[in-house]
């Protein structure tokens, strides 16, 4: 079974502000005013947005050109947070194993739970039941028998829709449907699939080629022509479950950037951004448990030239003095001081379950208490707001905040 939630970010938005029901609305960046910052881009939009052709990833400016009446709100990544946890203790309450993939999605195996669970779909229908009535948004549930099929069959019938595709089934369903609907399968990887099968004769002109398309060529050729990520597509189009269950991939970095309303060289001002990147940096990190070693900078000039540069620290942390410090010292290595930027940007990667220092250190406890006070700060914000407790450093960007 996989979960989807329905435009989540706009949901939850919709959801906090039910004036914008039934309305196109884009997830974005907005000035202090709550006016759309015309470089920023969208996060994710509503469907009635995307009627016009809105999508996620695409340049705000863009979207409004589509859709100049749609309503750009800035993201409440908090409440965001909130919601997923929500739903995902929701499906908890019925699923043996999850396996959540993203922020709004999630595989649910219900193997061997036939005697618990002999109408899967009944149990779908109270997941979707339990988390419309107590977190207020849709999802979209696709059960099957294979981990790609299901995925497949949760997009079918979005929003709030449930498809049920019979064992045994998994490539009779997916046969007629775009190949761009195979997971793994974007624009690009068809089209030169496409271009392999004219090059081969298999097919003789440009069309839209379908799963069971791709599905019918011989696996010797697929694997001859498209390696072993190929013959991979191919088997999820014939139904093959080569996907097993699995915890979630480890996260290998944290990050954040922003890209300015206006070119800056303002240097309070790219510190001060620094700063507010950097806190939610260590914020994410606190809450998941991590602890990185490498501090990631990164600038992009108004001539969309990037640099970066980065250090390793002689231990674990998930301090953000700490990550700042390091960051402050990067960036200064990087930047002239005068030069106007568009973008800064801070990541921590080497990023592990605990914090495991190299050697004993002195101020091990002093760094324990910091680590505590900071902790507190991040309950402080989740409880009172985000902006109840804010550095100093950050009084600079009070009329210019990004969400």
């Amino acid at each position: 079974m996989h979960l989807d939630l329905d435009a989540f970010f706009a949901s939850v938005e919709i959801k906090l502000n039910p004036s914008l029901r039934g309305k196109p609305v884009l997830v974005g960046r907005v000035d202090p005013h709550g006016r759309s910052v015309p470089r920023g881009v969208i996060a994710t939009c509503s469907y009635e947005a995307r009627k016009f052709g809105c999508r996620s990833g695409q340049p705000l400016f863009q979207a409004l050109k589509l859709c100049p009446e749609a309503i750009v709100v800035g993201g409440h990544y908090e409440e965001y947070i909130k919601a997923s946890n929500q739903v995902f203790s929701i499906a908890a309450r019925y699923a043996p194993k999850i396996e959540q993939t993203g922020i709004d999605e999630a595989f649910l195996d219900f193997s061997g739970t036939e005697l618990i669970y002999p109408d899967l779909v009944e149990i779908a229908k109270k997941i979707k039941e339990d988390v419309e009535r107590e977190v207020g948004i849709t999802a979209s549930i696709g059960i099957a028998g294979t981990k790609v099929c299901a995925k497949v069959a949760s997009d079918f019938q979005k929003p709030d829709g449930l498809t049920y595709v019979e064992l045994g089934r998994e490539k009779e369903f997916l046969a007629p449907l775009p190949l761009t609907d195979l997971p793994g399968v974007n624009n690009k990887t068809s089209q030169k699939i496409l271009t392999i099968l004219i090059d081969s004769n298999i097919v003789k002109e440009n069309k839209e080629i379908a799963i069971g398309d791709f599905a019918s060529l011989p696996r010797d050729f697929v694997e001859e022509n498209l390696g072993k990520v190929g013959l991979s597509l191919w088997q999820a189009a014939n139904g093959i479950d080569n996907l097993w269950f699995s915890p979630r991939a480890e996260v290998k970095s944290v990050s954040r950037s922003e890209t300015f309303a206006k070119n800056s060289s303002d240097p309070k001002f790219i510190l001060a951004m620094l700063q507010y990147l950097t806190e939610k940096v260590g914020e994410e990190m606190r809450r998941e448990g991590y602890f990185g070693r490498c501090v990631h900078v990164t600038i992009r000039y108004s001539d969309f030239r990037t640099v970066s540069r980065q250090r390793m620290l002689p231990y674990s942390t998930a301090l953000t003095k700490e990550i700042y410090e390091m960051g402050e010292i990067l960036l200064k290595e990087l930047w002239d001081g005068c030069t106007p930027l568009r973008l800064v940007g801070i990541a921590v990667s080497k990023v592990e379950a605990k914090c495991q220092t190299l050697q004993p250190n002195l101020f091990d406890r002093v760094r324990e208490k910091r680590l505590e006070l900071e902790k507190r700060v991040d309950y402080l914000r989740s409880k009172f707001g985000k902006d109840s407790v804010v550095p100093a450093t950050l009084s600079g960007l009070k009329h210019r905040k990004l969400n």
